[in-house]
């Protein structure tokens, strides 16, 4: 009898460890961030703003910029931009996604910059206002704001 509870728990630890790992992956702390985030008409081969950091654009620039700095990041993570119309002229589309924008990290030695644009629509900008959400694999990290007018 005892050789048999012996072989049951045997075989009860071997099968819980194979469960435990097959479907397991071990998930790295969340430390990764984005800070400075800022607006701007253009950028350098550094993702710095060159066109003036701004907080309001008019309704004829022709693409929006979103200026950010990464610290943290693995690589292969996935860093997305949501461009999003809150509110303002275009009432029948506010709270709209106007865009989606994705990128992989690849550098995780050092703190770098990244920027995402969109360009104008082919109707125009909706007078209003905007915001961008970054996030870093499908958790928000930074909210910008800005205006077109």
């Amino acid at each position: 009898m005892r050789k048999l509870l012996v072989s049951i728990i045997i075989a009860g630890l071997v099968l819980f460890a194979s469960c435990a790992s097959a479907g397991s992956t071990v998930k790295k702390p969340d430390n990764a961030t984005i800070t400075n985030g800022v607006m701007t008409t253009s950028v350098d081969n550094s993702s710095l703003p060159t066109g003036g950091i701004k907080t309001s654009f008019s309704a004829d620039t022709p693409a929006i910029y979103c200026s950010f700095k990464l610290n943290g990041v693995a690589q292969e993570d996935m860093i997305k931009a949501t461009w999003i119309y809150l509110n303002g002229e275009a009432k029948d589309k506010e709270n709209t996604i106007l865009n989606e924008t994705y990128d992989i990290a690849q550098n995780t030695e050092i703190s770098y910059y990244l920027a995402f644009y969109i360009d104008k629509p082919a109707g125009g900008w909706y007078k209003g206002d905007y915001k961008v959400v970054l996030s870093i694999n499908n958790i928000e990290k930074l909210t910008v704001p800005f205006k077109i007018e």
